[in-house]
């Protein structure tokens, strides 16, 4: 549980401290000279036991806050981060390999094979070239018959042909977090060969003696049709030195293939003498891009200042991905003299990776009088070059009014870098101000600008400037609600531990709005920030008969937070709003306020008598967890007697969570709870068997209509996300059909808790006042931000938090299984296995027509 300890900043000399802290963390005091200085926490991962990220700063302190990974490793920016070559939906990589030679034929070679543990394929991704870099097209190569088959790793043979290892049995602590192991389920490794693929005889080159040839001989082997045998050539002329570097120069022309030339290239650098090197300058002119690559690589890496004059030429005029390893040679030689290239590469047509490479190697490089002047030139793409360069040196030359010109221009893409840097500087607080009162006035912000802006103002948040600011907007009538919305996006998004009285009050009129999406907003953020002093306005919402079930439901979850006894007439209503006559979200989202509300001795013996017996079984776990740490006998045997009554049907209860619940009540209760136990024990046994029939049950569905469930009857759309569409609380399932088999896409919805995804286990966060259990979205410096639903998080301040507990019980509610009909089952199941290439398809079709 919680640990403390103190010691110097390197780490070093730790010993425990009394006190402090919570569970599932340890805080470290740094105390140079015997002086406390400040605490950091960090979090321990509950599934794992390892250290998961820095949480943060209890006191001051000369050393600087811990941020992302960038921030903790002092990396350097060169703008915003680079682009993916391959987007991967929520799957486990878990091998990859670059396929070489023609053994599967000539449209294989340079592909990647990537081995995907949870979904039993293998992936193969067609590399194309793109720019500086590269892109892929992807296609399933291998795919398991088998939902039990998970695959570890892809290798290849010497002699082409791909190996392919399977773990068996599954692994219960991978990804989804099943509970179910298989330990029957063997595994293997699989040899897969082109049809009719001729023998390959000592595809490692072993008989070859390679070690015995003498370097003439020896690059010979360089074009061999056999890479193992290519591979094992170049280590022994590695090994040979000065005498194999003549007979590879000599070579080097005849060689056809260019992947072979830089293979040669390669070897000669790592020879390393004068003259290798001068073999490797000599091919920063060869006819093919590959091999100027390699050679521009080879002696940025080898620091080579004779190569700087013709690798100052190429990062100037070559094709982009030539350019982009000569900007990275000039700065790792470290020359001055390059600079003036660098910045007229800047200002040619290049993307994001040839600017990283350009950008970087200025900074690397260093010359401050030469950015400064360039900040005049009359090239926007240089002028950002040297205003990032600038900013990014060791040193920081840049100044704050060197970026006010830069927030003023016509030029976007300058405009926006100028937002970039200012975000990166909160002690930039007036030219920000300005900025932002002049755009917002404008009201012209693009929507590449919306993101920079908002990213300002979230640094400047604690600023007492932007304070002011950002409440005048709020109460101006002249304001557009558009912009009200983003603003209460921002103070939603912020990480102040208290907002400001004049922000409350805004926010407090903007509950008289009759904009329902502003209204709306309002009051996830009165409950997401746990705003008390409004606590009088979200009872008058909730006892006015005219306001909308959405609303009133809204604002009673705001208000329980902080004041968390219900009236009887608001109990009365959440009851109401239990009943079959309201749609399915209304009636989990009063059992998700049941659950968070203080009910009194009456309420629960009402619940337990009136609302246990026949609860359907989607709502039932809910309904459950509100009797959580009562002790009162009489209320627990009620409880129990509503649950043994023959109209309670407990499939989606489990044998864990029933007993958690009845822990705090006397012993007689949880005599008499033991046959519920029992029976729930062996429902656990029998759900593999009912997954089966399951799946023989729901086939034949139509896509289309299933569509209409997920965003209508079925409310999936509500937590869940496909493509744009949809809530961000649950996993997004875009990509769902095609990392999930159909048995587990069933397991989910009729067994939510028997599996979850990783990033949204369920969590119980106890404070001195309650407890919250949902996802943990968000980690900030003094507070961590849980959902519980749909709705905005909820900010906990540390201070308050006394234990973050696993849970076992999904957020997901069970039982949709038996809202629908089996019809309707068969249409959602298909419209999530076609996720998505049969859905994109489909919605073509329909725009077509």
């Amino acid at each position: 549980s919680a640990r403390s300890w103190r010691g110097r900043p390197d780490g070093t000399g730790l010993e425990p401290m009394s006190g402090g802290g919570f569970d599932n963390s340890i805080e470290i005091a740094f105390m140079p000279s015997g002086e406390t200085i400040g605490t950091m926490t960090y979090f321990i991962d509950p599934q794992d036991g390892q250290r998961d990220a820095l949480m943060h700063w209890v006191e001051g302190g000369t050393y600087p806050k811990p941020g992302p990974v960038i921030g903790e490793d002092g990396l350097k920016l060169t703008g915003e981060l680079m682009p993916t070559m391959t987007k991967m939906p929520r799957v486990a990589p878990s091998g990859i390999v670059r396929f070489r030679g023609k053994a599967f034929g000539a449209a294989y070679e340079g592909n990647l094979f990537n081995a995907e543990f949870n979904t039993g394929r293998i992936i193969r991704h067609i590399v194309i070239p793109d720019g500086a870099t590269y892109k892929t097209e992807d296609e399933v190569f291998v795919k398991s018959a088998s939902q039990d088959s998970h695959l570890t790793d892809v290798l290849q043979d010497a002699d082409g042909s791909m190996l392919v290892v399977a773990t068996g049995g599954w692994f219960i602590e991978g990804c989804p977090l099943s509970r179910v192991a298989k330990p029957d389920v063997r595994g293997g490794i699989y040899r897969i060969r082109k049809k009719d693929a001729p023998l390959v005889r000592d595809p490692w080159g072993k008989k070859l003696n390679l070690e015995a040839h003498p370097a003439q001989s020896l690059v010979t082997y360089l074009t061999n049709a056999k890479p193992a045998v290519r591979d094992r050539a170049v280590e022994e002329i590695v090994l040979k030195g000065e005498s194999a570097v003549a007979p590879v120069i000599r070579v080097l022309p005849a060689i056809a293939n260019a992947d072979m030339r830089a293979a040669a290239v390669f070897a000669l650098s790592r020879i390393a003498t004068p003259a290798a090197l001068a073999g490797v300058r000599a091919s920063l002119t060869d006819k093919s891009p590959v091999v100027r690559t390699a050679a521009a690589r080879a002696l940025g890496l080898a620091r080579d200042g004779k190569s700087v004059g013709q690798l100052s030429k190429m990062v100037v005029s070559d094709v982009l991905q030539v350019k982009r390893q000569a900007a990275t040679a000039l700065g790792q030689i470290g020359d001055q003299k390059a600079v003036p290239a660098l910045l007229a590469a800047a200002a040619a047509k290049s993307d994001r990776f040839t600017d990283h490479a350009v950008i970087y190697a200025l900074m690397t490089l260093g010359d401050t009088g030469a950015l400064v002047k360039a900040l005049d030139s009359p090239s926007p793409k240089t002028r950002i070059a040297a205003l990032i360069a600038l900013d990014q040196m060791d040193g920081a030359p840049l100044r704050k009014e060197q970026v006010v010109p830069v927030l003023e221009s016509k030029d976007e893409e300058l405009r926006n870098t100028g937002l970039w840097l200012a975000a990166h500087h909160p002690e930039w607080t007036d030219i920000v101000v300005r900025y932002l009162q002049k755009s917002m006035q404008s009201g012209a912000l693009s929507d590449s600008e919306t993101g920079s802006v908002r990213q300002l103002m979230l640094t400047f948040i604690r600023q007492r400037e932007l304070e002011s600011f950002v409440a005048d907007k709020l109460n101006s009538a002249a304001v557009t609600p558009a912009t009200k919305s983003f603003l209460l996006d921002i103070i939603g998004s912020s990480s102040l531990k208290q907002l400001p009285a004049s922000w409350v009050a805004s926010i407090g009129s903007l509950l008289d709005s009759d904009q329902s999406g502003i209204k709306s907003q309002v009051l996830g953020l009165i409950e997401s920030r746990r705003i008390t002093q409004l606590n009088g306005k979200l009872d008058q919402i909730i006892r006015n008969p005219s306001s909308p079930v959405d609303v009133q439901l809204k604002a009673m979850s705001a208000r329980i937070l902080s004041s968390p006894a219900l009236s009887a007439e608001e109990f009365g209503l959440l009851e109401k709003y239990l009943g079959p006559g309201y749609d399915s979200p209304v009636r989990q989202m009063a059992v998700r306020l049941l659950s968070h509300a203080r009910l009194n001795k009456d309420q629960l013996l009402s619940l337990a008598g009136n609302r246990i017996k026949g609860a359907e079984t989607f709502l039932l776990p809910g309904l459950l967890e509100t009797f959580e740490g009562n002790s009162d006998a009489e209320v627990g045997r009620e409880l129990v007697a509503a649950l043994r009554s023959g109209g309670v049907r407990l499939d989606n209860l489990s044998e864990t969570d029933l007993k958690r619940i009845l822990k705090g009540f006397p012993a007689e209760v949880q005599t008499q709870a033991e046959p519920l136990v029992a029976t729930l024990r062996a429902q656990h046994a029998e759900r593999l068997a009912a997954l089966r029939k399951m799946e023989e049950l729901y086939k034949g569905g139509d896509v289309g209509e299933g569509r209409k469930l997920f965003y209508g009857k079925a409310a999936c759309s509500s937590c869940h996300a496909v493509g744009a569409e949809g809530g961000r609380f649950g996993p997004d399932l875009t990509n769902i059909g095609e990392i999930r088999s159909k048995h587990d896409i069933l397991e989910a919805i009729v067994y939510p808790s028997a599996s979850f995804a990783r990033e949204y286990e369920t969590f119980r966060v106890v404070t001195g006042n309650g407890s919250y259990m949902g996802v943990i979205k968000d980690q900030l410096p003094e507070s961590i931000v849980i959902e519980v639903g749909p709705a905005p998080g909820i900010h906990i301040p540390r201070a308050e938090i006394r234990n973050i507990e696993p849970q076992t019980l999904s957020m997901m509610p069970p039982g949709l299984d038996k809202q629908l009909s089996t019809q309707e089952m068969s249409n959602l199941v298909a419209f999530l296995e076609a996720l998505p290439y049969r859905v994109d398809r489909m919605i073509r079709a329909r725009e077509a027509k």
